[in-house]
């Protein structure tokens, strides 16, 4: 996942510039805040050094409500919902051999993917010095380790770049949106997924360090458009999931432990078995239409 340099803190929203902020709550000695105009929670009090320790290898392979359970044994199914990401915005720009740029690629599923699909130029930049490792060596994609920076590609240099699962880890995303509007040719697409927390399904925990930006499909739109993007499409994001490991993140979530017996029940007779079904994520699909300075 990416991380860039925080913005410092004003006593104002992030995104709207309301003055009408209160503290939210404070979770694991991280204040959040929230904006009573906009509705955006985030949190204030991070540092890069924090964000890029959280992101090692544990964060793959973990047992607790942040992260992942077993991040490559899910290798399938991450690939079919990058399949899917990838062939809803072919319907709307043909990628054949399109250069794309995936910002905090992970593993690097979705550029193998997006390789396979219509042979495209294919770069990522992850923080993860574990995810980056392995995008590098087993996947043999240009991936650069640690953030995205102004310096690393030329201006124009890309059609589409996905944030997926990566714009509420960011400690700036106005910066790292800035920069994504300079290296995306002038016809260029920006696809992200996030949660939505004002969604039809409200069902999201606050967790930082993982999660720092909390945005919903109206406050985000106002961030895209101020800095150069126009919305092309905005819907609640469908994503599969083993039906195992629903029942394991409904069981974290509620803390039934029945879930989790089912659960395991469900793992041993149908591993498998997926489901896709809505989430409390949205994904977009934006157009740059003008050009913005990096910040």
């Amino acid at each position: 996942m990416m991380t860039n340099i925080q913005a410092p803190y004003k006593e104002e929203c992030y995104i709207c510039g309301s003055t009408k902020i209160e503290f939210y709550k404070k979770i694991k000695g991280f204040s959040l805040l929230k904006c009573k105009k906009c509705n955006l929670k985030w949190v204030v009090n991070i540092t890069e050094k924090e964000i890029i320790e959280f992101y090692d290898q544990n964060y793959f392979y973990s047992n607790s409500k942040m992260g992942y359970a077993d991040y490559l044994a899910d290798e399938k199914n991450h690939r079919r919902n990058a399949k899917s990401i990838l062939h809803s915005v072919n319907k709307i720009k043909d990628l054949t051999k399109l250069k794309v740029l995936d910002v905090g690629c992970a593993m690097g599923f979705l550029l193998d993917e997006a390789r396979r699909f219509k042979a495209c130029d294919v770069y990522g930049v992850e923080v993860s010095n574990y995810a980056y490792a392995y995008a590098k060596s087993s996947l043999e994609i240009d991936v650069i380790h640690g953030e995205l920076d102004s310096s690393h590609f030329a201006s124009e240099f890309f059609d589409v770049v996905f944030l997926i699962g990566t714009i509420e880890h960011l400690l700036s995303p106005k910066k790292t949106l800035a920069i994504i509007n300079r290296v995306l040719k002038s016809d260029g697409l920006l696809v992200i997924t996030t949660i939505d927390t004002s969604g039809l399904f409200r069902l999201y925990s606050i967790k930082p360090p993982e999660h720092l930006f909390y945005f919903n499909h109206n406050n985000i739109v106002i961030l895209l458009t101020k800095l150069g993007f126009k919305i092309i499409k905005i819907k609640p994001y469908f994503v599969s999931y083993y039906l195992h490991d629903l029942f394991h993140r409904l069981s974290e979530f509620f803390s039934f432990s029945f879930l989790e017996f089912v659960s395991g029940v469900i793992k041993r007779k149908m591993p498998n078995f997926y489901v896709k079904i809505p989430t409390n994520e949205m994904i977009l699909i934006v157009k740059k239409i003008e050009e913005v300075e990096d910040l």
